[in-house]
């Protein structure tokens, strides 16, 4: 079985390419008791080669997303590359006014992004879906001082966390004093979709990221993650809010923490091969140009 690349990617060089799909196989910023993201991006990409398209008379036929589509989309995927060069690599790609869209790995991925796009392009907005809001500040650089650690490159009326429900008092505090917008599995079941859409799209930029922590959805549909918090989203809300998240305009985005030691028939890797799949079909083709 191919697994060289992802069956998404169209062209073969950077010069092509509107949209990039970066593979980061580290965890080295992780405290989580369940190792194993580093396998992420590998079992990812195996997933999409069995769940996202269908092989006849040996032809690969990518399965069609549920809105939106891939036509005429520009996509190229860089494979794997090392943390140490993940910053020069994304600000090549916005330099070229090529969407990133990075697969971990640990969420401190995401620092590492917002760091290098910022850069170049100034302060961006950010929709973040995580049970956790990352927002300790007591200890920096890791996986939860994300937000800590990006502060100075983030618009700070432009900030949204999803499927928010397990965060540390000082998290809470932090999140209190940036008055950034929270949006938890509960406002959703209580508000209802449409809602909490539009929360979502007028109050965040164009020129934002899109962060997708896999341990936002509920266990039950995501077991193989490396932090497990019940009362998540499921599956469908996830995909619908992302999906009007990066339609709206993105800069970049990531899918993180896929923890496939601790999947159960490989349904956590699949529904992140599904997101990557109706998320890419999602972007909007030529924003950064």
């Amino acid at each position: 079985m191919n697994v060289d690349r992802f069956p998404l990617a169209n062209v073969n060089s950077i010069s092509e390419a509107e949209i990039a799909l970066v593979l980061v196989a580290d965890e080295s910023k992780s405290l989580a008791t369940r190792k194993g993201t580093d396998q992420g991006p590998k079992a990812m990409r195996y997933a999409f080669e069995n769940s996202e398209v269908f092989k006849r008379e040996g032809k690969t036929i990518l399965i069609c997303p549920m809105r939106n589509n891939y036509l005429n989309k520009k996509i190229l995927d860089l494979g794997f590359t090392s943390r140490n060069d993940l910053y020069s690599l994304i600000c090549e790609l916005v330099t070229n006014k090529i969407i990133p869209v990075v697969i971990g790995g640990d969420h401190s991925v995401t620092s590492i992004a917002i760091d290098a796009i910022s850069t170049t392009l100034g302060k961006i907005g950010l929709v973040y879906f995580d049970a956790h809001p990352d927002f300790v500040s007591s200890k920096t650089d890791y996986y939860g001082s994300v937000i800590t650690d990006s502060l100075d490159r983030l618009e700070e009326d432009n900030v949204t966390f999803v499927g928010t429900r397990a965060a540390e008092l000082e998290e809470v505090e932090n999140i209190n004093r940036s008055g950034f917008q929270v949006v938890t599995p509960l406002d959703i079941l209580e508000e209802g979709i449409n809602k909490i859409i539009d929360k979502i799209c007028k109050r965040n930029t164009t020129r934002k990221y899109v962060s997708i922590d896999l341990d936002c959805l509920d266990p039950a549909y995501a077991p193989g993650v490396s932090v497990p918090t019940p009362c998540g989203l499921t599956s469908v809300e996830l995909t619908c809010l992302v999906k009007h998240a990066v339609s709206t305009g993105i800069v970049g985005m990531d899918i993180v923490e896929l923890c496939p030691k601790y999947d159960v028939n490989d349904i956590t890797a699949s529904l992140a091969a599904r997101l990557l799949s109706e998320s890419v079909a999602s972007i909007r083709s030529g924003y950064l140009s």
